[in-house]
C-alpha cells in the first residue's frame, strides 16, 4: 500500500467516525426537545384572570396537560435542564 493510499483511508476514516459523532448529537438533541410541561398549579384552581394552557419558556413554548391560571408558573424540557416561564393564552 503506498502512503497517498493510507492517507486516503485516514481521511475517509476520519470522516466516518465525524458523521457518526454529528448523527448522534443530533439524536441526543432531539430526544431532549421530547415531553410535557408542568405546572405546580393543581387543576381545578379558581382564578379571576382566566385560563391557559401555552407555556412560554425562554426561547422554548409548549403546552400543558390541562388548563391553568394565567400567569401560572410553568416548565419546558430544554436542552439538559428544563426552561422556567409562565402560562399564556396564545
Amino acid at each position: 500500500m503506498s502512503k497517498i493510499e493510507t492517507r486516503f483511508k485516514v481521511i475517509k476514516m476520519k470522516k466516518l467516525v465525524l458523521f457518526t459523532i454529528s448523527i448522534l448529537s443530533f439524536t441526543v438533541f432531539l430526544s431532549a426537545c421530547s415531553g410535557t410541561a408542568e405546572t405546580p398549579v393543581p387543576a381545578g384552581t379558581q382564578s379571576q384572570t382566566g385560563y391557559g394552557s401555552v407555556c412560554k419558556a425562554g426561547f422554548y413554548t409548549c403546552h400543558t396537560p390541562y388548563q391553568v391560571p394565567l400567569g401560572s408558573p410553568c416548565s419546558c424540557p430544554g436542552l439538559g435542564a428544563p426552561s422556567y416561564g409562565n402560562v399564556h393564552v396564545k
